[in-house]
């Protein structure tokens, strides 16, 4: 099973860029997972040739397997079908499928039932707003499962809907996507569904990135989509969690712990946070702590 926090930063790549093989052979130490995208970042027009370059991808990951968590981005349906007949598609992770609407959700998953791939929706379009329709989503993706690796946030899409683009001053919890984030935390976080926080477009602006993770990990979502190498290190040490933070989970999960008790001025009650008790150990061991070597995980422990 592939747990949304261990995606870290998520970096989609066009399929036909030239270091695309570098990329999947681990040439960054730090990423962690890579979506190869035949979508949005292809002209109509280039597709036939996109579509040949993938396939020569995954002839190649047949021999030398990816050295990080890979996804395929298709286009529409229809290519999600012709990936899935493709020699080597075994070895990616699962899919993202982009703009997932109530209407057309069944259709995709319809496609996938006979396989084992990892799922992963991106919810970009005015239903990210509708509770209702977000709830809708949620029940017909309940029986896959694990298969869910984490629902994703396109959050420019969101904002073009709008009208408005991101301020280069303030975090999306700032602005109109904040109500987006928030109403679809509150529906697909309780079904156990991940969320994967939405793209920080400023890559020059990196402590605004450091407090807009902040801010994820605030509303429950612990994986972020980058969109630049260089956003990949600065977001995975953004999700370390401080030595006291850990010390606090590893407390309130142990075994031993009282039903209520105080710890570093705190009130911990392990019936109500134990789930961000385990978040945050899980965050320590994909990330290590904060202040520590870079890669460094925490020290498993008894209590956990």
């Amino acid at each position: 099973m592939t747990k949304a926090v261990e995606l870290g930063a998520t970096l989609y790549i066009p399929v036909q860029h030239p270091r695309l093989a570098d990329v999947l052979a681990g040439a960054n130490p730090d990423l962690r997972s890579v979506v190869i995208c035949l979508e949005d970042s292809l002209h109509e027009a280039d597709v036939g040739a996109a579509q040949e370059v993938f396939s020569a991808t995954l002839q190649s990951l047949t021999e030398a397997p990816p050295q990080l968590i890979a996804y395929a981005r298709p286009r529409n349906p229809a290519m999600l079908t012709w990936m899935q007949a493709q020699p080597g598609i075994e070895r990616l992770a699962g899919f993202v499928l982009p703009k997932i609407t109530t209407g057309n959700l069944p259709d995709w998953l319809a496609r996938l039932e006979t396989f084992t791939h990892g799922i992963m929706p991106t919810i970009e379009s005015a239903e990210a707003f509708d509770r209702m329709a977000l709830a809708r989503m949620a029940a017909v993706l309940q029986p896959f499962g694990e298969r869910v690796h984490a629902v994703r946030i396109g959050g420019n899409d969101i904002l073009n809907l709008l009208g408005v683009r991101r301020s280069r001053e303030r975090t999306a919890y700032d602005g109109p996507l904040g109500l987006a984030i928030a109403t679809m935390a509150s529906v697909f976080l309780p079904e156990g569904m991940a969320l994967s926080a939405p793209v920080f477009e400023h890559y020059a602006q990196s402590d605004l990135l450091r407090e807009e993770v902040a801010r994820d990990i605030d509303h429950g979502l612990l994986t972020k989509t980058a969109i630049h190498p260089m956003q990949v290190g600065i977001i995975h040490d953004a999700l370390r969690p401080s030595a006291s933070e850990t010390d606090e989970a590893r407390a309130i999960l142990a075994r031993e712990a009282r039903a209520v008790f105080g710890h570093g001025g705190s009130m911990c009650e392990p019936t109500t946070h134990a789930r961000w008790a385990a978040g945050v150990l899980d965050r320590a061991a994909v990330h290590g702590l904060r202040g520590a070597a870079p890669g460094v995980p925490a020290q498993p422990t008894q209590a956990a």
